[in-house]
């Protein structure tokens, strides 16, 4: 039953991650079109993302809590300086910011064991 479970949350996680990252790379590019520079972009495409992503992540994992919500930004922080990080050494490579962009959103399905375990895990005082 337990694996069934974590199938169903991963599954779904894969389905909301796949609405926030089409929602995402819409509005970064949306802005990289609109001439902002693609740092800029990816900066403000995600902070444009961060609330709606809570949202449907949320639903995932069950947990509305708002508490969770300090280690899930901490999460994106992190995600965030990874996403510049990549996006940079793909663009000196030679490649376009679209095409760099689109080729660092694989590596962000690992979230998933992020989210699982740091900020959707049993919060102390909702552990038996």
């Amino acid at each position: 039953m337990m694996a069934l479970t974590r199938d169903r949350r991963f599954w779904g996680y894969l389905v909301a991650g796949g609405v926030n990252t089409l929602f995402g790379y819409g509005a970064y590019s949306v802005l990289v079109l609109l001439g902002v520079l693609p740092h800029v972009a990816v900066v403000l495409g995600g902070l444009a993302g961060i609330a709606f992503n809570f949202l449907t992540t949320s639903v995932v994992f069950r947990s509305h809590d708002v508490r969770r919500l300090p280690r899930f930004l901490l999460v994106y922080a992190v995600m965030f300086g990874l996403n510049i990080l990549l996006l940079d050494m793909l663009m000196r490579a030679g490649l376009g910011p679209l095409a760099a962009q689109a080729l660092v959103l694989p590596i962000f399905t690992l979230t998933f064991l992020v989210m699982r375990r740091f900020v959707f895990a049993a919060l102390p005082e909702q552990t038996p």
